[in-house]
Parts: structure tokens; C-alpha cells; sequence
């Protein structure tokens, strides 16, 4: 049965709008890697004889791809492929994937329980050695920034994971624009991106001008898991979680922002939108968004949804206590309309607080020693409508600790005297998986 020429230009069009428009075409590129690409070949024939387009293009496509034995990308009937796609041999296989949907088989769920997770935590003082006792060694980086900590954790895990046969599924969100002249540092470097595009074993996605609190088009498109081994965030950022907009009312956040940070406006800079923001004698302008508040409590229930564990590194001391009074049941943890000063702290914490001022640098503490975890966190992200909480809560004091990887903002507070040493902390969540 022949492939008359209307046909095959209807294909052709079809697989050109996927390569074009469709959010998985990242997430396919893993498929084609010398892992994945038999296993993907014969999905791709499986595939087309189950799906619903016209006879002679699934037969066709068993054509091309069915009497090919393919190890690798060079062994691809590369002809045959484009006078079927219209594509280069490797796109064609990746819009096919597309086509197919086999993206969304990509990202798989951790089988591990919450105390599976726990236990782990416990007899490893590295909680990213997770990813090497997990069933899907997989980890979400939000706000990854200059990608030095995937780079690092790449480095430490990259080769373990490829000895063991592990893909390494590591997924980094930034909301930096591409080509954005604000945020300075925080771009990635092109050979790093590189570096991290082509190591072999490991399916890395790089999402830029994302949101981490909107990411319901990603989930629908199924190009990103639902739930990752790890969910991670280094030096979550200031001011956006370092004021609870349910503790705090807004003028209280608005009235200390301008006494701390100095007066700022929306303004244009260079035909981008950005935050212009007086300090002392300075102007300095910032992405428009540097000043949103989304507080401690949707960065939390952000981690716990996502990540079988959570890990948080760098917390400066402001985002630190805003995050900790959170996790205490006790509700005088968390007064009313007063920003976390020393004397507050100490007043509304006791005994917790003088326990976690005093914590030596590279110190350790499980927060359930000195005081009782909250029972229930409130859902504060539409998305996310149930309660959760954490069973499990180590806090340390430092930025970078032997063994463990970090990005370069952790790296950078050892030279910074004026500034207060950070926060480390790891939270195991207890809450039941999206479907």
C-alpha cells in the first residue's frame, strides 16, 4: 500500500508543528541517546501499529524504522527518514516520539515511602545520596540560576549513576529571560550549558523564563515529572520568601521593604520591564519581579509536592526564621504583624531559638529534638489543594559542607564578611503523590 503524496505532506506538516510547538520536544531528547535509542526504536514501531493514523503511514513507519538495527544515532536510516519527516534523521526520531507521546512515559514516579526517604537521610549525613539508593534517580533545581550546583551534582553523582545503569533525570527551572540583560551572574555560562546538554547519561532539561509556582502547562504537556526523587532550591530568594504574607499584613512588608531595600518602582529599562530599586546612593534595577512576595509557606508546600525529599541550601538568616517558625506546631512560633528581630525570635522560640543561635558552624540538629513539628501545613497553592506536612527536619548552620554539592551562591558566603553564615536544611514530606 503506497503513501500517496497529500498524505505524506499531511504527516510531514504534522510532525513539523510538534517539533515547533510542543513543550515535550526537550524532553525527547534523551530518547535518542545510545541509552535509550533501541528501546526507542522499537516503541516508535509498537507505537504506530496501535495508533490511529492512515494505514500506509503506519506501514511506512514500520518500514523505515522496523528493519534497522540501531545502536546508535549514525546507525538511523537517515534517507529513508527524511523522505518520510521532511526532518534530519535524529529530529525525525524525536518528533515521532512526540507524535507517539512517548515522552510521557519519560519521567517516572520514586516508589519510595516517607519513611523510606527518612531512613535514608538518617544513615547518610549527604542527603543527594538519595539519588543513588532511589528506583528513579530524578531531581527538580528551582530558581537553578547559573546551573553551578547541577553542574556539581552532575560531577558527583554523573559517573556513580552511569556505572550503576541509572539514567540521571535532572530538570532545572530558572525565571530569568534568556536574553535578559538583568540578573547579571546568574545566567549560565554557554560551556556549562553545553557540559550539562551532553553528558550522556543524564536526561537534563534547562526551562528558563519559568515561574516555579506555575508550571500547570509543563505538567500538562508532561515535560517535567510530577514528583522527583529531590526537590531542591538554593539561596531561595530575598525578599520574595522572606516575609508570610499570612503573618504579616502587606503594609508591615511593604513599609520594612522600603526601609531595608530603599524606595522602588516598575520601570523600563532598555525596552525590559524591570524593578528600579533606590539604595543609599545607588540605583540598581533588578527583573520586575524581584520584589513579588510568595512567603515561606508556598515555597514549602512547592517542595513537599514535588520531592520525595526537599533540600534547601543557602538560606540566608531573614528567608531562614520566616521558614522555621513555620515548621513548629506550636502557633506562638509565628506572632501576628511582627517582623522576626533577635528579640522577637527569642521571645516567640525560647528555647529553640537559643538551641538553633548557638548551632556551631557545620553543626547539625533534628528539629524534632527541641520542638514539636507542626501537624498540618494550610494548602496555599491552587494547584495543590490538600494539607502536608513534614515528618522529618534536620537543620545545619553553613553554607557548604564536605562532600555535598552547592551552587555558587553557598560557595560565594565564605567571602562575604558582612553577611550573616546561611542555612542548610533537609525536610522529608508525608503526602501522598499526584496521580
Amino acid at each position: 500500500m503506497s503513501l500517496d503524496s497529500e498524505q505524506l505532506a499531511a504527516f510531514r506538516y504534522q510532525l513539523l508543528s510538534l517539533r515547533t510547538a510542543h513543550e515535550g520536544w526537550e524532553a525527547s531528547r534523551h530518547l535518542v541517546d545510545e541509552m535509550h535509542l533501541p528501546a526507542t526504536m522499537q516503541q516508535l514501531v509498537d507505537a504506530a501499529v496501535k495508533s490511529s493514523l492512515p494505514t500506509p503511514v503506519k506501514h511506512m513507519i514500520g518500514k523505515v524504522l522496523g528493519h534497522a538495527t540501531v545502536r546508535r544515532v549514525k546507525d538511523l536510516p537517515g534517507e529513508e527518514l527524511r523522505q518520510l519527516t521532511g526532518l534530519p534523521p535524529t529530529k525525525a526520531v524525536r518528533a515521532l516520539c512526540l507524535l507517539f507521546d512517548l515522552t510521557s512515559s519519560a519521567y517516572k514516579t520514586p516508589n519510595l515511602s516517607s519513611a523510606d526517604v527518612e531512613r535514608t537521610v538518617r544513615e547518610h549525613p549527604n542527603p543527594f545520596d538519595l539519588l543513588l539508593v532511589s528506583d528513579v534517580a530524578s531531581l527538580l533545581d528551582l530558581g537553578a540560576g547559573d546551573l553551578s550546583f547541577a553542574d556539581e551534582l552532575v560531577l558527583h553523582y554523573g559517573g556513580k549513576l552511569s556505572e550503576k545503569g541509572t539514567p540521571f533525570v535532572l530538570h532545572c527551572l530558572d525565571r530569568l529571560r534568556p536574553n535578559s540583560q538583568l540578573g547579571g551572574p546568574l545566567h549560565p555560562d554557554p560551556p556549562r550549558l553545553d557540559r550539562l546538554r551532553s553528558q550522556k547519561n543524564v536526561q537534563f532539561r534547562y526551562l528558563r523564563d519559568r515561574d516555579m509556582f506555575d508550571l500547570s502547562d509543563l505538567d500538562h504537556a508532561r515535560s517535567i515529572a510530577r514528583r522527583y526523587a529531590i526537590a531542591t532550591c538554593w539561596a531561595p530568594a530575598t525578599p520574595t520568601f522572606a516575609y508570610e504574607p499570612s503573618r504579616l499584613a502587606a503594609s508591615i512588608i511593604q513599609d520594612d521593604l522600603r526601609q531595608t531595600k530603599g524606595a522602588f518602582r516598575q520601570v523600563q529599562a532598555e525596552g525590559e520591564p524591570a524593578l528600579e530599586v533606590r539604595h543609599r546612593d545607588r540605583t540598581l534595577l533588578f527583573p520586575p519581579w524581584k520584589f513579588d512576595i510568595r512567603g515561606p509557606l508556598a515555597l514549602l508546600q512547592l517542595v513537599a509536592m514535588r520531592g520525595s525529599l526537599c533540600v534547601l541550601g543557602a538560606v540566608d538568616s531573614q528567608v531562614f526564621w520566616e521558614i522555621l517558625v513555620q515548621l513548629i506546631e506550636d502557633p506562638r512560633a509565628r506572632p501576628p504583624d511582627r517582623l522576626l528581630t533577635p528579640s522577637v525570635l527569642s521571645e516567640s522560640l525560647g528555647t529553640v531559638y537559643q538551641h538553633l543561635d548557638n548551632l556551631p558552624i557545620g553543626s547539625s540538629l533534628d528539629l524534632s529534638d527541641v520542638t514539636e513539628l507542626r501537624h498540618e501545613f494550610p494548602a496555599v497553592l491552587a494547584q495543590y489543594p490538600k494539607p502536608f506536612h513534614f515528618r522529618y527536619v534536620v537543620v545545619r548552620h553553613g553554607a557548604i559542607f564536605p562532600g555535598i554539592p552547592a551552587s555558587s551562591t553557598a560557595r560565594a558566603f565564605q567571602h562575604m564578611a558582612e553577611e550573616s553564615p546561611p542555612w542548610f536544611l533537609t525536610l522529608v514530606p508525608e503526602v501522598t503523590p499526584e496521580s
